[in-house]
């Protein structure tokens, strides 16, 4: 091959109403590891698909103006609907190209995918290394099915072949590579996972990867022992962002930063100790039973504003059923110690898994209306394909489609057409009972830049209330 080998990333779009996102942080992790280990053999570019209006043209010109012998597209599961109107239609413009697929979706439903379109491979799990050798073996014309970590089809049926390692320490992999974006694209009025913003140049950061709880919900992409990224290479990150895109927020997205104290404390002091004058927030949720008063006094000084706090369901019985194993109790102190600080507090909650009786449900309601939370996400359970929660839900999911199955976004649920109770009519009255005008009043003061975030909420109101 003469010349670089050419590679063009797709990142998907999904047609939920306002969902939230933010840069491709996956891609861009992708990206920085290719470009560490095989530099100018290698061009790299990147179009995302939600940014973008015209979004089928753009594709088509992207490809043809790049030519690239590889696309990687990058999809989640809401998004799966993308696959099926446009996979084909990405074959026809890049015939002799290799189409793989990665990301959570790609990992979960790996058998539909590579039967249902025209996809050579599926990346199982975690993306860096299997991605470095499919590279390698298409540089140096080697058969990718001796590559580990990935599914492919063969006949009719797809085969997988052995697991690639996870990547034991995090510091080897790169800062992602952030020359790919540009931040401007993904700043101003889109919606962001955090819901608010203290300030408008904001990104999102992963210090961690796995979870070693079980929750029957989750996903494994990352398997389940935590790797930390060290606290220098967290806070070189940041400095990054700060002094080379003029970052002034940052969303720690980690499923559970703050399970290491210590490391947690480092980084915390590490961002105090600089000089650096930003603000923390925690969009997809701190493990609030092993937060103590002292934490939250330490992410305050930090600059954190807001803390959400993943709650789930308000019954023990529940807590114990899905695995979660919550102190509910210490939840709620920390949650009223955090609000007696001034800190923006948010409480995510799921509704509807199998088995829950009605009591629970309103159990589940009753505790977020009896906190201290500013804010409350409530959440219709969605039993996501290879995940245990999945096989408690299959004696029920011969009454329901695949699309219920793929967003959190849905006007029905699976537990709906089970049992004949609306939740999705119970979601709404949560909401309508959460925000009281006192409530409302009280989040609003604490609102870094309220017309902003008010013009987001009207927003979101009427198309909840379209649902």
């Amino acid at each position: 091959m003469t010349g670089p080998l050419r590679i063009l990333f797709v990142k998907t779009y999904g047609y939920a109403p306002n969902q939230a996102f933010d840069v491709p942080l996956g891609v861009l992790y992708l990206s920085g590891y290719l470009k560490k280990f095989l530099g100018r053999r290698v061009d790299i570019r990147l179009i995302d698909l939600r940014i973008i209006t015209h979004k089928r043209r753009a594709l088509a010109e992207t490809i043809r103006r790049a030519a690239p012998h590889i696309i990687g597209i990058s999809t989640l599961s809401f998004e799966h609907q993308f696959l099926s109107d446009n996979v084909t239609f990405i074959k026809s413009l890049a015939p002799s190209a290799l189409i793989l697929i990665g990301g959570p979706y790609a990992t979960s439903n790996a058998e539909s995918v590579l039967m249902e379109n025209p996809i050579d491979a599926a990346v199982i799990g975690e993306g860096e290394r299997t991605l470095l050798n499919l590279v390698k073996s298409r540089l140096e014309g080697r058969d990718i099915r001796t590559v580990r970590g990935i599914a492919y089809r063969e006949g009719d049926k797809v085969v997988f072949t052995d697991a690639e390692p996870f990547i034991e320490n995090l510091n080897t992999i790169p800062i992602p590579d952030y020359s790919l974006i540009d931040f401007k694209d993904y700043w101003g009025n889109r919606l962001q996972f955090n819901g608010i913003l203290a300030e408008p140049r904001h990104a999102s950061v992963v210090t961690t990867r796995a979870c070693p709880y079980r929750c029957v919900y989750c996903h494994s992409m990352f398997g389940k022992k935590l790797r930390k990224r060290s606290p220098a290479h967290v806070l070189a990150e940041i400095r990054l962002l700060y002094d080379r895109y003029g970052v002034r927020e940052f969303h720690i997205i980690d499923d559970v930063f703050n399970l290491d104290r210590p490391r947690m404390h480092a980084i915390l002091n590490g961002i105090i100790e600089s000089g650096m004058a930003i603000r923390l927030a925690f969009p997809n949720g701190l493990r609030g039973d092993v937060l103590e008063h002292e934490d939250i006094l330490l992410l305050k000084r930090a600059g954190a504003y807001m803390l959400t706090l993943a709650i789930e369901t308000g019954s023990r019985r529940m807590q114990a059923v899905i695995r979660k194993h919550l102190d509910i109790d210490k939840v709620l102190d920390n949650i009223a110690f955090a609000d007696r600080q001034g800190l923006i507090t948010r409480g995510f909650f799921m509704l509807g898994f199998p088995g829950e009786t009605l009591d629970e449900l309103k159990q589940t309601v009753r505790v977020a209306l009896g906190s201290r939370l500013n804010m409350a996400s409530f959440f219709v359970v969605v039993p996501f394909e290879n995940t245990e929660l999945f096989t408690m839900a299959k004696p029920f999911l011969d009454v329901i489609n695949k699309d219920l199955l793929s967003s959190y976004q849905t006007s029905t649920s699976f537990y709906e057409k089970a049992t004949g109770y609306k939740v999705t009519r119970l979601q709404k009255l949560a909401y309508l009972r959460f925000y009281t005008p006192y409530r409302l009043a009280r989040v609003i003061r604490r609102l870094p830049r309220k017309t902003y975030q008010l013009e987001k909420w009207l927003r979101f109101a009427f198309d909840l209330l379209r649902l």
